[in-house]
């Protein structure tokens, strides 16, 4: 079923305030958790283990996914991983993509304090998504339409990440993912490789930016 796409102006000045109230949202929420635990671990001066992190990845923002990631270690070395996500792009000129979607996995830390050193993972990935394609000025064989559609996966990663002032945690790596859609989305009519290479499905690159706190 057609659906009218919003304005671009209006979709573009949405999608900014979304990014800046999440980028202020996990930078209060890392330095508050941060601060606290480092202050913690000062009383003795000890290392402490680490058993869980929270951390986002800011640069997700980019292509507008808005994610949130969940760390725990019951052992050293050894976390399991989860990631919950809101995804709010507008990958062409009339397009939108939207819906929620998350990861589960595992992770292998060579650091003895927690979630820190050299890691790798894998992790499984699903999204239940809607593409709106929008047409307002109508172009033969390119008709708007409403594709709601379920994406499916698997990713493999390895990184670093740091801990350092107590708590405060920064990470990166690479990875590769493959994912399968239930629907394929009718993206524009022109051609678009870098919407296909971040939005669509098949084999994909990734990386990791991660910002936050572990205690």
């Amino acid at each position: 079923m057609a659906r009218k796409a919003l304005p671009a102006s209006t979709r573009a000045f949405s999608a900014r305030a979304v990014r800046r109230a999440a980028v202020a949202s996990a930078c209060a929420l890392a330095w508050v958790l941060a601060g606290a635990a480092a202050r913690a671990e000062d009383l003795d001066g000890e290392p402490r283990f680490k058993s869980v992190g929270v951390q986002g990845n800011p640069l997700d923002f980019i292509i507008g996914r808005y994610s949130l990631d969940l760390e725990y270690l019951p052992v050293p070395h050894h976390a399991l991983h989860l990631t919950s996500y809101y995804e709010y792009a507008l990958p062409g000129t009339d397009d939108q993509l939207t819906g929620f979607g998350g990861e589960l996995g595992y992770r292998f830390y060579t650091g003895e304090h927690g979630p820190q050193g050299f890691f790798a993972g894998a992790s499984f990935l699903v999204a239940e998504l809607e593409y709106i394609h929008g047409n307002p000025v109508p172009i033969p064989h390119d008709q708007a339409n409403d594709t709601q559609f379920v994406q499916l996966g698997g990713a493999v990663d390895v990184g670093y990440q740091l801990v350092f002032q107590g708590s405060f945690a920064v990470g990166a790596g690479v990875g590769l993912q493959y994912t399968a859609d239930t629907v394929t989305p009718q993206f524009e009519y022109d051609s678009h490789p870098w919407h296909d290479l971040v939005y669509g499905a098949g084999l994909r690159p990734r990386a990791l930016l991660q910002v936050g706190a572990a205690f």
